[in-house]
């Protein structure tokens, strides 16, 4: 998977309580604009640090009007993931980045209960690893 920092929300980042915002926000440039033409482009979260201690986790990708993400538009959620199945690698949002209304863009972590652990890395990315590659048998002989 292709990373870069300047398209990230959160890298590491721990979720513990309540609702949490991603520590970076990405600025679109201008209300309204599709900055995912040819669909290449998604918004991947994975599990970094396995979580521990809570109820379940439930991740949004919002969209606001402002930088600090206040009154936020959900655009797509993970749905609550229960505390068993947080584990380090899991997936827990995997889409095409949609069409914009607003211009800034950033996730929503919302927790049931209160986690002693666990983190998390979220960002905008060219592509997820899904791609299943053909394997050849080595060693033909003539």
């Amino acid at each position: 998977m292709i990373t870069d920092r300047e398209l990230t929300f959160s890298n590491g980042q721990a979720v513990t309580t309540g609702t949490q915002l991603s520590t970076d926000v990405i600025d679109t440039g201008v209300a309204g604009i599709n900055i995912n033409t040819n669909r290449e482009l998604q918004i991947f979260v994975s599990v970094t640090t396995a979580f521990a201690g809570g109820t379940n986790l439930t991740v949004n990708l919002v969209e606001s009007a402002s930088s600090d993400l206040s009154s936020p538009t959900v655009l797509a959620t993970s749905g609550a993931v229960a505390e068993a199945s947080l584990t380090a690698g899991r997936v827990l949002l995997r889409t095409a980045v949609p069409r914009t209304s607003k211009r800034y863009l950033g996730l929503q972590f919302v927790t049931t209960g209160t986690h002693t652990a666990g983190n998390v890395f979220g960002g905008i990315v060219r592509d997820t690893d899904d791609t299943v590659l053909p394997t050849y048998e080595t060693g033909y002989a003539e």
